[in-house]
């Protein structure tokens, strides 16, 4: 019965999109997950189209340790661990197909894993909620050409709750087109959400219809119910000091998740995943002083990623590089940071990374992908305003990017990257950057450069020369050229 009920939802799935404009594929896989509200135990159920045997591998041994009672879901016999061969990423549980579907069930002890690893990269535990990544208890169906469709669906008791940055299709979360162990956060357990409206990608464009998108904010146990209220509205006005510069939010959806550090103040950690959704964690003391949020850099850092796709082939000093380069200038045209405090910081900081232009972008490791990734963004951003005449910026090829569909889940190489950059702004500087900085390893004369732009530090203060030969271009690198709108966003006790 279950065999056929699973196959002819498929069917009708496939039978319906065919009546859409848009169909909506049957996914390879459903997952079906009920939360036990004793201890966050989970009791999954794996069902799959395959005519082969499939292997649910675990995202490591810790995870495997806490996969209870494996059963082939069709046939009810438990099924053995396979002991792992060259690796631990060999091991997992074989299950034959019947009937060209493989059915798989285990429980899994979330809240005991959460417990265990205590790391906000795999799982975390406040009160009665955890944060985890998917591959913290989601098993790894092998055995497909490429990476199956995953649809998701959760059964919670009263009181919790199970919230995902995978998008929705229907009533399930999906993942499609990458594997389980790259996708992002899951939130499972007691927690308050808040849904806050931000305006779509590409919706504040020139003559662009408005229309809305949302972060969903997870407050996992251990703020107070002010605390609430001032953090959803920091995120917010974040958010929109986000799509002023992008020209519409950086995500049409988005899961923000909120983990309280006990007994400090303050911004700790934050990371960013967007394997198959958009997915954000940022570590938050609970004592912060909620005026100290706007003074944070971590949450404007890590939502600049979402904006991003993932690039590949040794290119992290690229998506770092602008993370930290574009973030004081979001600030700063908020009205949050002034343009003297950009300058100073990057005249402080970007010396740490022009040892690695010499020995190559692709071998910078700690603070170089950060600051040699922003002096290649400001050189970028510089060569742009010249190009162009001051009419376009690295704003322009960043937000082009995202508008042609560019976005956070996608994954793809620099060139390619760089070829939508220059399609959006018209000209060839940041392949021609690329060719000159990363494969030719041309060095950076970072002391001429600030000569050039007419801005020196001087004690304490910054100091602007408005006759260097590249003053011009420097006044519209931070606050953006003469004549655009300043949108400013006011923080709460400026409203």
């Amino acid at each position: 019965m279950v065999h056929r009920l699973f196959a002819a939802a498929l069917v009708l799935a496939v039978g319906c999109g065919a009546a859409l404009a848009q169909p909506v594929a049957a996914p390879d896989c459903t997952v079906e997950v009920d939360v036990s509200a004793t201890g966050l135990q989970l009791d999954v159920l794996y069902r799959c189209r395959s005519a082969s045997a499939l292997t649910f591998r675990p995202d490591g041994e810790r995870v495997a340790a806490k996969v209870l009672d494996f059963h082939d879901g069709a046939e009810g016999q438990p099924v053995p661990q396979a002991a792992p061969q060259a690796s631990p990423s060999s091991s997992g549980w074989r299950v034959e197909p019947r009937n060209g579907l493989v059915e798989a069930r285990y429980r899994f002890d979330l809240g005991g894993y959460a417990r265990a690893v205590d790391t906000v990269s795999m799982a975390v535990l406040r009160g009665e909620g955890v944060l985890a990544s998917l591959s913290g208890w989601l098993l790894e169906p092998r055995g497909f050409r490429n990476p199956p469709v995953i649809d998701i669906r959760a059964k919670v008791p009263p009181g919790l709750q199970f919230q995902s940055g995978l998008p929705r299709v229907g009533d399930a979360w999906r993942l499609s087109g990458i594997p389980v162990r790259f996708a992002g956060y899951t939130a499972i357990g007691r927690f308050s959400v808040q849904d806050i409206a931000v305006p779509a990608p590409g919706s504040l464009l020139p003559g662009a219809a408005r229309a809305e998108g949302v972060i969903r904010l997870v407050l996992l146990d251990g703020l107070t119910e002010v605390s609430h209220v001032d953090i959803g509205e920091w995120v917010r006005r974040t958010a929109m000091a986000e799509a002023n510069y992008w020209g519409g939010f950086t995500a049409k959806q988005m899961m923000l998740a909120i983990v309280p550090m006990a007994n400090r103040g303050g911004i700790g950690a934050g990371r960013t995943e967007s394997g198959g959704g958009v997915a954000v964690m940022i570590e938050l003391g609970a004592n912060v002083d909620p005026r100290r949020l706007y003074n944070e850099w971590v949450l404007v850092h890590e939502l600049i990623h979402t904006g991003m796709p993932y690039l590949m082939g040794r290119a992290s000093w690229f998506m770092e590089g602008a993370a930290t380069y574009i973030e004081p200038i979001i600030r700063a045209r908020a009205g949050w940071k002034s343009e003297e405090d950009v300058w100073h910081e990057w005249i402080q900081q970007m010396p740490q990374g022009v040892s690695v232009f010499a020995s190559g972008l692709s071998t910078a490791t700690g603070r170089q992908n950060y600051w040699g990734g922003a002096i290649f963004m400001l050189l970028a951003d510089l060569e742009l305003r010249r190009a162009t005449s001051g009419a376009k910026g690295l704003e322009d090829c960043l937000k082009g990017a995202l508008a042609s569909g560019l976005n956070g889940p996608e994954r793809i190489d620099l060139d390619d990257y760089a070829e939508a950059c220059d399609r959006a702004t018209g000209t060839h500087v940041v392949s021609a950057l690329i060719e000159k900085h990363f494969d030719r390893q041309a060095p950076v004369d970072l002391a001429a450069l600030w000569k050039d732009l007419g801005v020196s530090l001087e004690g304490a203060k910054i100091v602007f020369n408005d006759a260097a030969p590249l003053a011009q271009w420097r006044k519209m690198i931070v606050m953006g050229p003469p004549g655009r709108p300043r949108n400013f966003v006011p923080r709460p006790w400026e409203s």
